[in-house]
């Protein structure tokens, strides 16, 4: 073996290796001086305002995709463990269950008793999460996840939990998403970011306070099919009004 050969050839190549982890390294910082300048300009036009923000708001900018929603078939198999329930098809993608006996819930701690519920009487209850609560019309609508997001549907909720006049369940309809991803990868805007975009559209304005920013998934229109299409976005609320800012192109609008 010719050894001096053989260490020129190491020394080259560890050479080359600390040039490109130092190149890792510049660029890794440049990046979060970048973020550091744009957070601390941000945060000097809040101050500046008075705009306070009691949420804890995602500094990191993450990538991803859209999402696609597609109606699963639901088969007399899936729902056989469900008991203590009479179960009906309204069509191939959507049930309906009647308890045998009312479930009481109490509204004060909603949200832990609710999940009870999901465990024990739904198909995969536990990819729901409470939306909101209709109380003229007795029901509780729920969303579906994409791993820990939640995906808003403005057309009819995939899980509604119906209530009588005591507050209990009585029965629910429920069809349940297969999710697929589509598109190309992009970057999304981060929270800090999206919060910025309402400030360059003059939507928040001095001596207001920013109370929720939430990361999740809606889609606007009419389900086509069995399809329904979700974008990333981020949902901001400004003293009692919610606005969506596009975590993509960021793009805004309010929420009615």
């Amino acid at each position: 073996m010719d050894w001096s050969r053989a260490k020129t050839i190491f020394i080259i190549t560890f050479i080359l290796l600390n040039g490109f982890l130092f190149y890792q390294l510049r660029e890794l910082n440049h990046h979060n001086q970048i973020n550091l300048i744009i957070e601390a300009t941000l945060q000097e036009r809040l101050n500046e305002m008075n705009v306070t923000i009691e949420d804890n708001v995602d500094e990191e900018l993450e990538s991803g995709l859209l999402i696609v929603g597609k109606n699963i078939q639901i088969t007399e198999d899936m729902v056989s463990g469900l008991k203590k329930q009479e179960i009906t098809f309204l069509n191939e993608t959507t049930i309906i269950s009647r308890l045998e006996e009312p479930f009481p819930i109490e509204k004060e701690s909603i949200n832990d008793q609710v999940q009870g519920f999901l465990n024990d009487f739904v198909l995969n209850g536990d990819m729901y999460e409470l939306s909101r609560i209709e109380d003229d019309r007795n029901q509780l609508l729920f969303m579906q996840q994409y791993g820990d997001k939640v995906m808003y549907s403005f057309d009819e909720a995939p899980l509604i939990l119906q209530l009588n006049d005591q507050d209990e369940i009585v029965a629910y309809q429920q069809m349940l998403y297969e999710v697929d991803e589509s598109g190309r990868e992009q970057e999304f805007l981060s929270g800090l970011k999206a919060i910025e975009r309402l400030l360059n559209e003059q939507l928040i304005s001095a001596n207001q306070i920013i109370t929720q920013v939430d990361f999740g998934y809606y889609s606007f229109f009419k389900q086509l099919g069995d399809i329904q299409v979700f974008a990333p976005m981020w949902r901001i609320s400004v003293d009692g009004k919610d606005y969506l800012v596009n975590a993509i192109d960021g793009s805004v609008q309010d929420v009615f």
